[in-house]
């Protein structure tokens, strides 16, 4: 952009002493433009206002209400939240697709447990999006295990009964239940971090949020009790909203841009992500399985892609009590090796966790994951360590794998800064099943989902809108 936001800020303890160019920040609040019914496609969509600059602090507001006559048993998963109740964010400008992503929570997961410790996604996340995951260990025997003080579950004093008593976020009718906000930069929107959007800069054109969610509750509630049904608790599609932040720059400012858009288009550059999807079959326990995915990113500059192995449909588990279907699971002692653009990304295909592992620190600009060892890596070498008989601590284990490849180069811009990629990138992936529970990994078929970060440019013209890569 042609201007630099900083001027129009004072950062100072007493900024009353100097005068800035006023700036005021909106908050809109958008109701459901369209919506499909319960039986369709289970979608709504919002007309963004074009209102200054969209900010990251723009976010979706629903709340999740009772299906049943029975009484409620359950609540949103510890680790994502209700976040996982969003299938599909799909956002376009005068027609032309800008972000299309699915499952964007599972995208999210490995950056907010990296720039946040578990405390502080349980102390401010759980007032967004019902986050809530803590652990500690047992003074008695070293282990790990769930923090049944710290989150909204209390249970018996053995920890190891399969009921338990929710204080908090328990889902009911639309008069008792939470209303939940999931920020837009959460749901795969990411860029909104970096830079502001200028959607003042459309005029008659239309920018439009398009939400599809998941039918099937067990995406995204765990039950308390008892057994989960698919089809038991609902979105409440009639009362979502779009509540979006907006910087309402000063209209010199604003007429200058929309002036200069006539003879040059104004450039936002961007990291989108998109999803490539494959699947992965595991056999006997103890026995090699694998696969090579290719990953067609052809002439597109690539800057991440994260690897997750997420259950089939029709093995999500109703009885599930912290992670609900936010899995990333562990399939047993793993061996990859990358081709890209010609070239092994290893020297030696890796086959030591503790490598894996550091490949999403990388990724994650140094950043390590903030979860338990045992919730991302359950192989032959976790059977040598003593595990923790709590039910809860046995929910979560082996299910937040996350793989992570960084083809950055050091440049902080979009454009430069990653791989240019001129040929289809290969993923050798092997997995020997250890485990036949807290995961069950031996003879299961799961979807493995490759998020691939690249660069995009929206370009917005007088009369044109284009979105290159």
């Amino acid at each position: 952009m042609s201007y630099d936001l900083n001027s129009y800020f004072q950062l100072g303890l007493d900024s009353t002493a100097q005068e800035q160019n006023e700036l005021v920040m909106n908050t809109i609040r958008t109701p459901v433009d369209t919506q499909s019914p319960r039986g369709g496609l289970s979608r709504v969509t919002f007309k963004t206002p074009k209102v200054g600059m969209l900010t990251a602090d723009s976010m979706i507001k629903f709340g999740i209400v009772n299906n049943t006559a029975t009484t409620s048993n359950c609540t949103p998963n510890f680790i994502s939240g209700v976040a996982g109740a969003i299938e599909r964010l799909k956002i376009t400008i005068d027609n032309k697709v800008l972000t299309d992503i699915e499952r964007p929570s599972l995208l999210n997961i490995p950056e907010d447990y990296s720039k946040n410790t578990q405390n502080e996604n349980a102390q401010f996340k759980h007032k967004f999006t019902g986050q809530q995951f803590q652990t500690n260990t047992d003074q008695d025997t070293g282990t790990e295990r769930f923090d049944t003080l710290k989150t909204r579950y209390f249970s018996d004093q053995d920890e190891n009964n399969d009921e338990q008593n929710v204080v908090r976020y328990r889902v009911g009718d639309q008069a008792d239940s939470h209303v939940y906000g999931i920020h837009l930069r959460d749901l795969g929107a990411q860029y909104l971090d970096t830079s502001a959007l200028p959607v003042f800069l459309l005029g008659a054109r239309e920018m439009i949020i398009e939400i599809t969610f998941y039918k099937d509750c067990r995406e995204y509630l765990v039950a308390t009790s008892g057994t989960l049904g698919a089809g038991d608790y609902q979105i409440d599609y009639p009362l979502v909203e779009l509540v979006t932040t907006h910087v309402r720059l000063p209209d010199e400012v604003m007429q200058n841009e929309i002036a200069s858009m006539a003879n040059q288009p104004i450039e936002y550059p961007l990291i989108d992500n998109y999803l490539i999807k494959g699947t992965f079959s595991t056999g006997a326990q103890n026995v090699v399985a694998n696969n090579t995915f290719r990953i067609n990113a052809q002439n597109r500059e690539v800057h991440r892609v994260l690897m997750v192995n997420q259950p089939i449909s029709s093995d999500i588990d109703g009885t599930q009590r912290v992670v609900a279907n936010q899995k990333a699971l562990a399939l047993g002692d793993v061996e990859l090796q990358v081709k890209a653009n010609g070239l092994n990304y290893f020297e030696r295909p890796i086959t030591n966790p503790s490598l894996l592992y550091q490949q999403l620190t990388y990724a994650q600009n140094g950043m390590a994951l903030k979860l338990p060892y045992n919730s991302y890596n359950v192989d032959d070498r976790t059977d040598k360590i003593e595990q923790n008989d709590q039910t809860l601590y046995l929910n979560y284990r082996g299910t937040q794998q996350y793989v992570a490849l960084d083809f950055e180069n050091g440049n902080p811009q979009v454009f430069g800064g990653g791989t240019i990629m001129k040929q289809a990138m290969e993923v050798e992936y092997k997995a020997t099943p250890r485990e036949t529970a807290n995961p069950d990994q031996v003879n299961k078929q799961h979807d493995v989902l490759f998020y691939v970060s690249v660069s995009k440019m929206l370009a917005i013209g007088a009369r044109t809108i284009e979105v290159s890569f």
